[in-house]
C-alpha cells in the first residue's frame, strides 16, 4: 500500500541521495480529501450523494441499508461491518451507509481490494514470485539490479521481496492515487512511480548502497527514475511487458489494449475480416487495404505513441519512428502527434486519454463489473471507426501542459490539478523536477511543495478548473432483432451508469465517490422480484449481485464470519489461496486468466469440503474463547444441553444464521427451523452411536484443539478441547457445516 499521510498523519518529506543527485520523494501534509474527515463519528463531514431512486418500485426489492453495509464491507474490506456501522448504518439510513462506507475506503484491506480488481485486468502480478519480474529487466539499465546479491548474498527472502515489489507498481501507482483521493485520471499522467526500500535499490540505486531507507515492504512512494518522461502505467515497465510488442507488431498490441482498458473501446470488434488465400492484399495491407485498415486507421496511430519503449519496456528517448509510407503517423483521435513531443509522446497521450469522458466510461464498466460481477448489457452494433471518431469528440479543446519531465534534463516537475507539485499529482505548486531540470509553474492554487529529483518547489497558484463539460450524446445503432424487454433493460442500465459517470467526472474523478454510487445504485442492492411474467423476468436480469465468490473473497469471508482460516495450519497458506485456487476458478495472471463464474463439479466437492474442514476448526475453537470474544456462540456453552424445545438453543441457531448468511431472521423462520433439524438430527445420531459405541467419545484428529488456530500458540489446559462425550460439538459442526455450504454463504 501506498505510505503518503495513511489516516491523516503528517508525514515528513525525506531525501534519499543515490547516483550522485538528490532524489526527492515528497513528503505531505494533511489532505483535505473529500471522505478525509467522513465517518460515523463526523456524519457532517460527509459528501452527500443524491442515491437512486428503484427503476421497478413494487416489483424490484432492494436490500435495506444495513444488509447493504454487510455486502458492501465483504465486498470492500473483506470483513463484517463494525457494530457502530451497523448501527449508524440503521439510524441514519443512506447517510448512516455512506459515513461507514467513507471508513471502509480508508482502509488498508480496500487498497488490496482495489489491487486484485484491477490485476484481473491487467493481470501483472504474473510477475511475483522467484525473479520473474526481475529477469525482464536490463543490468545495463539498471546497474544495481541484483543489490540483494552483494548485500544479502544467503538471504534469498531479500530477492523475493525486491522482486515482487518491483512486480507491484503498477498496482501500487492504482492504490496510491485511490488511498490519496488524486483524480483516478494520474493513473496515467503520474510524472512518477511507485517503489519501496527494495524495488527503489534495484530501480535507481548504486552499488553497494546500504539499505537504510526503511525495510517495509508495504511502504511503496513515489519514485522518479532518472531520465524517464513517466506517465503512469503507460511507461511502468511490468505493464510494457505484459503487453508486449516485436518487430513485426510494432506496439499495435500495446495500443489495442490501452483503447480497450482506458477508452472502453475494442478494436477488435471493428469488423469481421475473413481470410480467403486468393484475395490480393497488395502492398503494405495495413495501410492501404481497406480490410486490414477498418482496424489499423483507429490502432496504428497509438501504436506509434509508443514509439520510444522497447519490447522490454525500457526507454529509449530517441522518438524515432517509421515514416507515413509504412504506418499512420503517430496521434491520437484526428490530432497528430507535435514534432516537440515526441520524445515525452506518451506524457502527451496520457493527457488526452485523460481529458475525453471515455476514461471515465472505461473505468466505470471496470469497476462496475468487478464489485457486482454482472457485465454491462451490450445490444449495440459493433463498433466502426467511424463510430468510434463520433464517439471520441472532445466538447472543448486540450490545452497542453508543461511537460512534466524532458529525458535531456529539461523542464521538470509540473502539478496537476489541487494536489502537490514535482510528483504530478492533484496538481499544486512547482517544483524542481527532472534531474537538473526547472520546476513548473504550481497548479491550481496549490500548496507548495519538495519537487521530484530536484529541490524545493515554488509558490504558484491559478484560477480554479472549469466545470466539467456535459457527456457526449449517445445514440447507439442497436440490434433490430433484440428483445424489446432486453432493449428496456439496457436503456435503464445506459442511464443509471451514465449518472455514475457523471457524479465521477463531476468529482475530478475521485474513485471512491465511483465506488460509493454503484454500491448505492439499484444493480448492488437488488434482492429479490416479485412474481414475473417471462418478459419482466428479462427485464430484471440485470439487476441482482448473486454471483459465485472468487478464492479471495470466500478465503475473506470464512475468516471474517468464522474466524478461523482454512489452511492446513498456523503460517500456512489458506487453501483458496494456494493449492485450491485455480480448482475453485481462480487466476494465476499467466496461462489462466479468466476466471470461472459457473461452478462444475470439482468447485462444488471443494466447497463441500471446506464447509467440513472449517467446521471441525471453528466450532471447537469458538467454544474454547470466552463468551463475549466468541463469533459463533456467544450465548450457549458445549455442555448446553440440545433440545428441539430450548428456546436457548434455537435463538443460538438463529444467531449463526445472521452471523454466516447475514440473514436477520426470527427465531420461528422456517429457515431456522431447518436448521434445527440438521442440529437434532446429527445430535440424535450422534448420541446413538455413543451408546452403542460405534462412535468414538473423541473428536477427530484435524477437530482437536490444543493450540490456538490463528497463531499456533499452545492454549492453557481449560481451553484444550480432545473430547466430546454428549456429542454436543459435533451436532454444532454439523449445523454450521450445512450454513457454510449454503448457496447464500457461497454466493454474495
Amino acid at each position: 500500500m501506498s505510505d503518503w499521510c495513511i489516516n491523516g498523519n503528517l508525514k515528513a518529506g525525506f531525501v534519499l541521495l543515490l547516483l550522485g543527485s538528490a532524489l526527492t520523494v515528497s513528503g505531505c501534509k494533511e489532505d483535505p480529501t473529500l471522505f478525509g474527515g467522513c465517518s460515523t463519528q463526523d456524519m457532517n463531514a460527509c459528501p452527500q450523494s443524491e442515491g437512486f431512486a428503484n427503476p421497478y418500485e413494487g416489483q424490484l426489492e432492494l436490500l435495506t441499508w444495513t444488509e447493504t453495509l454487510r455486502k458492501a464491507s465483504l465486498e470492500l474490506t473483506g470483513k463484517l461491518p463494525t457494530e457502530r456501522q451497523v448501527q449508524f448504518t440503521a439510524e441514519h439510513g443512506q447517510t448512516g451507509l455512506e459515513a461507514s462506507l467513507a471508513e471502509m475506503m480508508r482502509d488498508p484491506r480496500f487498497n488490496e481490494r482495489t489491487i486484485e480488481l484491477y490485476n484481473d485486468h491487467f493481470l501483472t502480478d504474473k510477475y511475483l514470485g522467484r525473479e520473474n519480474a526481475i529477469e525482464l529487466l536490463d543490468e545495463e539499465v539498471y546497474p544495481n539490479l541484483r543489490w540483494f546479491e552483494r548485500k544479502y548474498p544467503d538471504d534469498e527472502g531479500k530477492a523475493q521481496l525486491t522482486n515482487d515489489s518491483i512486480a507491484r507498481g503498477p498496482l501500487e501507482l492504482i492504490a496510491h492515487v485511490i488511498a490519496t483521493e488524486r483524480p483516478f485520471t494520474e493513473i496515467l499522467t503520474a510524472n512518477y512511480t511507485m517503489a519501496n526500500g527494495y524495488s527503489q535499490l534495484s530501480l535507481v540505486g548504486l552499488p553497494d548502497v546500504p539499505l537504510g531507507i526503511g525495510e517495509n515492504p508495504e511502504s511503496f512512494r513515489e519514485v522518479r527514475l532518472p531520465g524517464i518522461p513517466h506517465a503512469g502505467l503507460l511507461t511502468s515497465a511490468m505493464f510494457l511487458n505484459r503487453f508486449p510488442t516485436s518487430d513485426t507488431n510494432i506496439n499495435r498490441h500495446r495500443s489495442r489494449m490501452t483503447y480497450w482498458f482506458f477508452l472502453d473501446i475494442d478494436i477488435n470488434q471493428f469488423g469481421s475480416r475473413p481470410v480467403d488465400a486468393s484475395d490480393d492484399f497488395g502492398e503494405n495491407p495495413t495501410l492501404n487495404n481497406p480490410g486490414c485498415t477498418v482496424c489499423h486507421t483507429t490502432m496504428d496511430p497509438v501504436a506509434g505513441l509508443y514509439m520510444n519503449w522497447n519490447e522490454s519496456g525500457e526507454y529509449s528517448g530517441k522518438g524515432e519512428w517509421f515514416g507515413p509510407d509504412f504506418i499512420l503517423p503517430p496521434g491520437f483521435n484526428g490530432e497528430a502527434l507535435p514534432d516537440g513531443s515526441r520524445k515525452n509522446a506518451l506524457q502527451w497521450f496520457a493527457q488526452r486519454i485523460a481529458q475525453n469522458p471515455r476514461f471515465a466510461q472505461a473505468t466505470v464498466k471496470t469497476v462496475f463489473q468487478g464489485l457486482t460481477g454482472q457485465k454491462i448489457l451490450d445490444i449495440t452494433a459493433p463498433m466502426t471507426p467511424e463510430m468510434v471518431e463520433d464517439a471520441m469528440q472532445e466538447p472543448d479543446p486540450i490545452v497542453d501542459p508543461v511537460p512534466m519531465m524532458d529525458p535531456d534534463g529539461g523542464v521538470g516537475g509540473m502539478g496537476g490539478t489541487g494536489g502537490m507539485a514535482g510528483v504530478g499529482g492533484m496538481g499544486g505548486t512547482g517544483g524542481i523536477g527532472g534531474i537538473g531540470g526547472i520546476g513548473g509553474i504550481g497548479g491550481m492554487g496549490g500548496m507548495g511543495g519538495i519537487g521530484g529529483m530536484g529541490g524545493m518547489g515554488g509558490m504558484g497558484s491559478a484560477p480554479p478548473p472549469p466545470p466539467p463539460p456535459p457527456l457526449p450524446e449517445i445514440d447507439p445503432e442497436i440490434d433490430p432483432d433484440v428483445d424489446p424487454a432486453l432493449e428496456r433493460a439496457y436503456n435503464v442500465q445506459q442511464q443509471v451508469l451514465r449518472t455514475i459517470q457523471r457524479r465521477f467526472i463531476d468529482s475530478q474523478h475521485n474513485f471512491k465517490v465511483l465506488v460509493r454510487e454503484i454500491i448505492l445504485s439499484p444493480y448492488f442492492r437488488a434482492k429479490n422480484a416479485s412474481p414475473l411474467t417471462s418478459e419482466m423476468e428479462t427485464e430484471l436480469s440485470t439487476f441482482g449481485t448473486s454471483r459465485l465468490l472468487t478464492p479471495e473473497h470466500l478465503s475473506r469471508k470464512i475468516e471474517a464470519t468464522t474466524g478461523v482460516r482454512w489452511r492446513s495450519g498456523p503460517g500456512r497458506t489458506d487453501y483458496l489461496l494456494g493449492q485450491y485456487s485455480i480448482f475453485y476458478g481462480g487466476i494465476d495472471s499467466d496461462l489462466v486468466t479468466q476466471r470461472v463464474t459457473e461452478p462444475n463439479g470439482v468447485m462444488a466437492s471443494l466447497a463441500q469440503r471446506m464447509a467440513y474442514e472449517v467446521a471441525c476448526s471453528a466450532v471447537p475453537y469458538d467454544f474454547s474463547k470466552p463468551a463475549n470474544q466468541r463469533l459463533l456462540f456467544p450465548n450457549i456453552d458445549r455442555t448446553t444441553q440440545l433440545s428441539d424445545a430450548s428456546d436457548q438453543v434455537r435463538e443460538a441457531v438463529r444467531h449463526l444464521h445472521d452471523r454466516l448468511l447475514g440473514e436477520g431472521l426470527a427465531g420461528s423462520d422456517e429457515e431456522v427451523a431447518a436448521t434445527m433439524v440438521v442440529l437434532m438430527e446429527a445430535y440424535d445420531l450422534g448420541r446413538q452411536g455413543l451408546a452403542n459405541e460405534t462412535v468414538p467419545e473423541q473428536l477427530a484428529g484435524q477437530c482437536r484443539l490444543f493450540n490456538d488456530r490463528m497463531t499456533g500458540a499452545s492454549l492453557p489446559q481449560e481451553r484444550h478441547i480432545n473430547r466430546d462425550t454428549e456429542y454436543t460439538v459435533r451436532a454444532w459442526m454439523a449445523a454450521v457445516s450445512y450454513l457454510l455450504s449454503d448457496y447464500r454463504y457461497l454466493y454474495e
